[in-house]
């Protein structure tokens, strides 16, 4: 198994340690993984993308144009910011979430982002992973909830890997309500 993978959303939004949840998991899969440092503003509310890249063989983590497999996208205009990573036929997972930008309004906004991605040729799963991470009481679980719903659709997908990989990440900071958050995230994408 190879691939790469890009995650894009807005700073404070948990993409980082998504990141080093998905590469624990594939290191725990016995593949080597590169993954990239942040590009973009890693402050709270600037525009972030990692990459990943993982197989038998990995050697460098920044992906060209049209070459991402999976694109895990944290904001909706984000997803159109960074899609040009994806190659057609690659999934989005996309949270049904909207971030306006300081002096722009809904008008501004582009509107029915997921149809756009899935005319583009993309496959698109979309997962309101900020509304479910509110009713769990905390937003700051988007990005468990979005690893939940990524993992049933990335090829690796036994639950207990990535509940270890989780654990193993977080160090027992909030473990159990992550954990809750992974399993909501599952149950949107089944």
């Amino acid at each position: 198994m190879r691939g790469s993978i890009v995650l894009c959303g807005v700073g404070g939004m948990g993409i980082l340690r998504a990141s080093e949840i998905i590469a624990e998991v594939l290191l725990q899969k016995g593949l080597m993984v590169c993954q990239s440092e942040v590009h973009g503003m890693a402050q709270r509310g600037g525009s972030v993308v990692t990459y990943l890249r993982f197989g038998e063989e990995a050697y460098a983590p920044l992906l060209q144009r049209g070459e991402a497999d999976f694109m895990i996208a944290f904001e909706e205009m984000e997803a159109l910011r960074y899609i040009s990573y994806l190659k057609v036929g690659g999934t989005v997972l996309l949270n049904l979430f909207r971030l306006y930008p300081p002096g722009t309004s809904a008008a501004d906004y582009p509107q029915d982002v997921p149809s756009r991605l899935a005319e583009a040729g993309f496959v698109v799963r979309s997962v309101p992973a900020t509304e479910i991470s509110l009713t769990l009481g905390d937003p700051r679980y988007t990005n468990t909830v979005l690893l939940g719903a990524f993992s049933n659709v990335f090829p690796v997908q036994e639950e207990a890997l990535w509940k270890e990989a989780i654990s193993k990440v977080l160090r027992g900071k909030r473990e159990e309500d992550n954990l809750r958050a992974f399993e909501e995230g599952r149950k949107a994408i089944q």
